[in-house]
C-alpha cells in the first residue's frame, strides 16, 4: 500500500522571508521511500501558524495522495474542520473522476478542536480578471452585504509564473502593488514549490494549490477569497476551482469563498470599466514569452479581448496592438470549457448587439478540430506520461 509522511519542519526566517516546509515521505507499493519538500515563503513580519499546523500542508497534498491511491499521515496537527470538510472533498472528487480520484484514508497525530478566526480577509491576486474583479468590488464596498474587509492580494509565484522566471515575477508583482495600493489593498507576494512537486492536471488541483498558500496566512487574516471563474449558469464540472469544492478547503480557523460566481467574465469586465488603473494593467496571458504583460495572440487574450468587446469596450490599454482577424486564423480551442466560454461570448454578443462583426470568427474557430487531448493519451499519473515527460525533458 502506498503512504505519504507529512513531517513539519521548523519555521525558517532569512533575507528572503519566512519559509515554511514539509518533509514528505512517499512510500511506494514495492517498499522504496521516495523524499519530497513542500515550502512557501512569505513576506517577513507576518504572524505564522505553529510550526506543527499542517493544514496548508496537508491540502497540497490531498488530490495528489487521492490520485495515487496513498493513505497521508500528517505528524502534526489538523483542524477538526478542515478534516470534514476534506472527507466530503474526496467524495466529490471520487464522483467526478471516479476513474482518477480515490478515496484514501487520512491520520493525524493531533486534532484541533477549538481554532480562533481572526479578523479581516485575503484574495488570491493573479491581475487576472476574476482576481481584479473580486479585489475592486470588496474594496468598493459593491459586494453589498457580502462586502468583506480585504487586507491584501496574495500574488504567488510558482502558479502562472515559473520560479526561474524571478526577473518576469518582480515586475509582474510592481504592477500589481501598484494596481491594488489605489483601492487600498496591500499586496503580498509568496514563492512556493508545489506546482512542480506533483505531476496532477493542474485545472483539478489549482484552487487546492491556492487554498494551501492563503491558509498560510491565517493568522493575519481568517477568510480567503478565491474569485470564480465560470458564472451561476454555464458552471463547470469537474474543475478545481467551483463554489460546491471551494468552502470545503476550510478549516476551522480559515474560511475559503468562492467569490463573483453572479457575473460572466464579460459582466466583470464591464464593472471593472470604472477603475481605469485596473484595465490598464489587466494581465490574463500565460502563454506569451513575457509574463508581465499580454501578448494579446494567444486564445487567452483573444478570449479577454472578445469579453471587452461585449462590455462595450474597444481596444482596452491592456493590450498592445488592436485586434484583428488574424487572430483568428489558426485559433484552436482546447477542451471543453475553454468552447463553453467561447460560446457564452457568442451568446452574448448576440444578446447585446456588441461585437457582432466578430461572430463569423468565432463560428469557425468553434468548429474547427481541436488537438489531440494529450491527457487522454498519456493519462495524469500513468507510466506512460512518465516516459513522455522524461523524453520531452531528455531532449530539452
Amino acid at each position: 500500500m502506498l503512504n505519504i509522511d507529512l513531517l513539519p519542519q521548523p519555521l525558517r526566517s532569512d533575507e528572503k522571508g519566512q519559509k515554511r516546509c514539509c518533509l514528505l515521505q512517499q512510500t511506494t507499493a514495492n517498499g522504496q521511500m521516495i523524499e519530497k519538500v513542500l515550502w512557501f515563503v512569505y513576506p517577513a513580519n507576518l504572524p505564522m501558524p505553529e510550526d506543527d499546523d499542517c493544514d496548508a500542508y496537508l491540502l497540497a497534498t490531498l488530490l495528489p495522495a487521492m490520485q495515487m491511491r496513498a493513505a497521508i499521515h500528517v505528524h502534526g496537527s489538523v483542524s477538526h474542520e478542515l478534516l470534514a470538510n476534506l472527507t466530503e472533498l474526496q467524495y466529490v472528487w471520487n464522483k467526478w473522476l471516479p476513474e482518477r480520484y480515490f478515496l484514501i484514508d487520512i491520520q493525524v497525530d493531533r486534532i484541533r478542536e477549538s481554532d480562533v478566526q481572526v479578523d479581516g480577509a485575503i484574495a488570491a491576486f493573479s491581475g487576472g480578471v476574476d482576481a481584479q474583479f473580486t479585489a475592486y468590488r470588496h474594496a468598493t464596498g459593491r459586494a453589498g452585504y457580502a462586502t468583506r474587509n480585504t487586507k491584501a492580494g496574495v500574488f504567488v509565484h510558482g502558479f502562472d509564473i515559473p520560479l526561474e522566471d524571478t526577473k518576469g515575477f518582480a515586475s509582474a508583482a510592481k504592477i500589481a502593488t501598484k494596481v491594488l495600493a489605489d483601492i487600498n489593498i496591500e499586496l503580498l507576494p509568496v514563492e512556493t514549490n508545489i506546482r512542480g512537486l506533483w505531476d496532477i492536471n493542474w485545472e483539478d488541483y489549482h484552487a487546492a494549490a491556492i487554498a494551501s498558500v492563503l491558509c498560510g496566512l491565517k493568522r493575519y487574516a481568517g477568510i480567503g477569497l478565491i474569485g470564480s471563474g465560470d458564472s451561476y449558469d454555464v458552471l463547470i464540472s469537474p474543475w478545481g476551482s467551483h463554489p460546491i469544492t471551494d468552502p470545503l478547503l476550510s478549516s476551522g480557523d480559515f474560511r475559503l469563498i468562492h467569490d463573483g460566481a453572479g457575473f460572466s467574465r464579460s459582466e466583470k469586465i464591464q464593472a471593472l470599466a470604472a477603475w481605469p488603473l485596473g484595465i490598464e494593467n489587466l494581465r490574463v496571458c500565460w502563454a506569451g514569452d513575457k509574463h508581465d504583460s499580454n501578448c494579446g495572440r494567444c486564445e487567452k487574450c483573444v478570449r479577454t479581448r472578445l469579453n471587452f468587446l461585449v462590455a462595450g469596450i474597444d481596444n482596452p490599454q491592456c493590450f498592445s496592438e488592436p485586434m484583428d482577424s488574424s487572430l483568428f486564423k489558426s485559433m484552436a480551442l482546447k477542451g471543453r470549457a475553454v468552447s463553453i466560454d467561447w460560446k457564452l461570448i457568442r451568446h452574448e454578443m448576440i444578446k447585446t448587439g456588441r461585437g457582432l462583426e466578430w461572430l463569423p470568427y468565432i463560428e469557425k474557430a468553434l468548429k474547427r478540430k481541436p488537438p489531440p487531448n494529450l491527457n487522454r493519451l498519456f493519462p495524469v499519473g500513468s507510466r506512460r506520461r512518465m516516459w513522455v515527460k522524461k523524453l520531452l525533458m531528455r531532449n530539452e
